[in-house]
């Protein structure tokens, strides 16, 4: 005989029958990142005719020098190392043009201005061109997808590019042991400061490669960094 029965009570409830008793037990909300709900350009980045006037290399030199020593100033430390070629995520200190090659005389594709974040592609290595160094870099996706792969690149001078802690500033965010639809380890809030993978490859299209919360040394993970983080 069964011996009770209690109702399934609200959503994310379900219910099944265990010894003729029917239970109702709480399961997890849908975790899965929206599809189609990221980015499909770097936040704080332009069309070039969105810019508001035309920024040059050099006025960019100028305004990276002032914002690294404000920067040293205000956390009362070095000034913050210049990028290079180590497939790193960069976070943008002064507006700066992405262009389609290295050199002052390519097209703009877009202007990135302070407080982005792009992310270097090691397998451009650096050029010379006009007196700058440049680096190749992601700055955006063909798909605003969270898997997506299809790379919008080009090419922007280091100064004004400096390394950061990653931090969550959207919804809380899933860490996978996988990009994109890898089992999810943990769930961590908004405020959450992530320290990136230490190596020279921190990111994989959209995600960022970091070390679980928490963990022993050396486990890693992944965070749809693009959508859901901001570096600085």
């Amino acid at each position: 005989m069964q011996l009770g029965t209690l109702k399934k009570i609200g959503a994310g409830l379900t219910a099944f029958t265990l010894l003729g008793i029917t239970l109702s037990v709480a399961v997890p909300q849908n975790l899965a990142e929206p599809s189609n709900a990221g980015n499909k350009f770097a936040p704080r980045t332009v069309a070039p005719e969105q810019a508001g006037g035309a920024v040059s290399e050099a006025d960019t030199v100028r305004q990276s020098i002032k914002a690294r020593v404000g920067t040293a100033n205000a956390l009362g430390a070095g000034v913050p190392g210049t990028a290079t070629d180590d497939g790193r995520v960069y976070n943008v200190l002064s507006t700066v043009n992405i262009r389609s090659c290295p050199s002052t005389s390519c097209r703009i594709l877009r202007v990135a201005r302070p407080g982005a974040d792009v992310l270097n592609d090691p397998s451009g290595g650096t050029q010379q061109g006009n007196g700058y160094t440049w680096v190749r870099v992601t700055y955006g996706y063909t798909s605003a997808n969270v898997c997506a792969s299809g790379r919008l690149q080009g090419w922007m001078i280091v100064n004004p590019l400096a390394p950061g802690t990653a931090h969550v500033v959207k919804s809380p965010v899933n860490l996978r042991r996988s990009p994109c639809s890898g089992q999810i380890i943990k769930t961590v809030p908004i405020g959450t400061k992530l320290n990136f993978a230490v190596d020279n490859n921190q990111w994989n299209n959209k995600w960022y490669k970091i070390t679980v919360p928490g963990s022993t040394p050396g486990t890693l993970g992944y965070v749809d960094g693009w959508d859901y983080v901001d570096v600085y």
